[in-house]
């Protein structure tokens, strides 16, 4: 790594209507902080229900406690009993007298869809997650405005990191994305691709591009499926105005890691690009760069998602998705000899699996305090991890593989971890 590559634990925004108001240790405040990385933990949501049960019971009919006991019992490795717990608690809490009852509906919603699969489970065969992203390292030389990743502040090393893979390996995955913040900011990164790769593992590279170099190109080439590179803009202005880093021209960096990709004879490159309105007019420009390069194979529009952004934000940045299908098309249009996806925001519920650079297993959902643990890599079993109500397989199970060799069929749609294809795209991948 260059010694001039910033490198940061990106913040953690809390969720917009935070109330500042209540004490540190009131049982409200500690709900609202119980999704920042230091808390983020089976040990702190354990703590958090036992707290939460013990008011509910002073006050059995306090429809917040009711609300906020079952959100925590879903969040925090949740068996069917756990599950069927909070529907109990969320069908007794009155809607209208909650402050935000969207949100009370919105759980609701959840919990019937993990009953759901409760009710007509997966088969044993079926329950095997061939498709995980790991978030493999915590640091990162950019903070994307809206970033919604759960950074941890743990990190696991070599040594650990050697038996995950193995454990993913027995399970039966296939494609492994290794992602982060920027992976080839961890040193020991190079030595697990390789182990994954000879557990025969499909490995795929999320990286910034940072400090891609011929060697470390020649290092990685032979063992990665593909490796996927951010541009936002065509300028360093419009680039910086998402993916902010103290390094103004991350578009030169960029348009240099392709070239390193071209000059290395790497014809697997996945572009991702955000869309935001300060970019929506500069995307023709931004296919005009990528395509120029031989390398770049498939180009994913992400619809941005405000998870925890404040309204002023999203104000700011979001696009309807009706602008970002029609640009998809357009482009589709213009470029048809060209892999184009569009990545929506409207279907994100529990399709992940995903390990944090702790190696915990977490899974995302819609709303901004949706983040479910699963379990641990290094403590529990695959099959344990597996048999949790809230993972969906069949979700989990669709999109675009790691390995880029075929285009998909035309109109084909699918969901992988967190995004939703729209027509004319197909199946999408797991994050920006």
């Amino acid at each position: 790594m260059s010694p001039h590559t910033p490198e940061i634990l990106p913040p953690h925004p809390l969720r917009p209507d935070y109330d500042r108001s209540l004490g540190a240790d009131d049982v409200h405040a500690l709900f609202q902080r119980r999704l920042e990385p230091a808390n983020y933990t089976t040990r702190y949501f354990t703590a958090l229900a036992a707290r939460l049960d013990k008011e509910l019971s002073r006050a059995p009919d306090d429809d917040q406690l009711a609300y906020e006991l079952a959100f925590v019992l879903l969040q925090n490795r949740a068996d069917a009993d756990a599950v069927h717990r909070a529907r109990d608690l969320l069908d007794r809490v009155r809607t209208e007298a909650m402050a935000r009852p969207g949100d009370v509906a919105h759980l609701r919603g959840l919990v019937a869809s993990i009953i759901s699969r409760l009710d007509a489970p997966v088969a044993a065969q079926h329950r095997i997650a061939r498709r995980v992203n790991w978030s493999i390292n915590n640091r990162c030389p950019m903070a994307c405005r809206g970033c919604y990743n759960p950074f941890a502040e743990d990190q696991i090393g070599l040594t650990e990191a050697r038996v995950v893979v193995d454990k993913l390996a027995a399970h039966g995955t296939s494609d492994l994305v290794l992602s982060g913040g920027d992976p080839l900011l961890w040193p020991p990164i190079f030595d697990v691709i390789d182990h994954a790769h000879q557990a025969g593992l499909k490995v795929a590279l999320d990286t910034t591009g940072y400090t891609l170099t011929p060697e470390t190109m020649a290092r990685l080439s032979g063992s990665l499926a593909s490796i996927r590179l951010p541009l936002d803009g065509s300028t360093p202005d419009i680039q910086h105005a998402f993916r902010r880093s103290r390094d103004r021209d991350l578009v030169t960096r960029f348009r240099r890691s392709l070239q390193l990709c071209d000059d290395a004879g790497f014809n697997a490159v996945r572009v991702h690009t955000v869309v935001s309105r300060p970019n929506l007019t500069d995307l023709d420009a931004i296919a005009e760069t990528i395509f120029s390069h031989a390398c770049v194979r498939q180009w994913l529009l992400f619809q941005w998602w405000g998870r925890r952004a404040s309204k002023r934000l999203t104000d700011e940045l979001a696009v309807p998705l009706a602008e970002v299908t029609a640009a998809a098309r357009r482009l589709g249009e213009r470029y048809p000899d060209k892999e184009i996806y569009c990545a929506s925001t409207d279907k994100r519920e529990l399709v992940n699996f995903f390990i944090q650079s702790s190696g915990q297993v977490v899974t995302l959902a819609s709303g901004y305090m949706e983040e479910f643990i699963v379990g641990h890599m290094l403590h529990d079993d695959m099959d344990t991890l597996a048999a949790s109500p809230v993972l969906d397989f069949p979700a989990i199970h669709s999109g675009l593989p790691v390995t880029i060799d075929k285009p998909a069929a035309q109109g084909d749609t699918g969901v992988t971890h967190e995004r939703t294809m729209s027509p004319p795209a197909r199946p999408s991948e797991e994050r920006p």
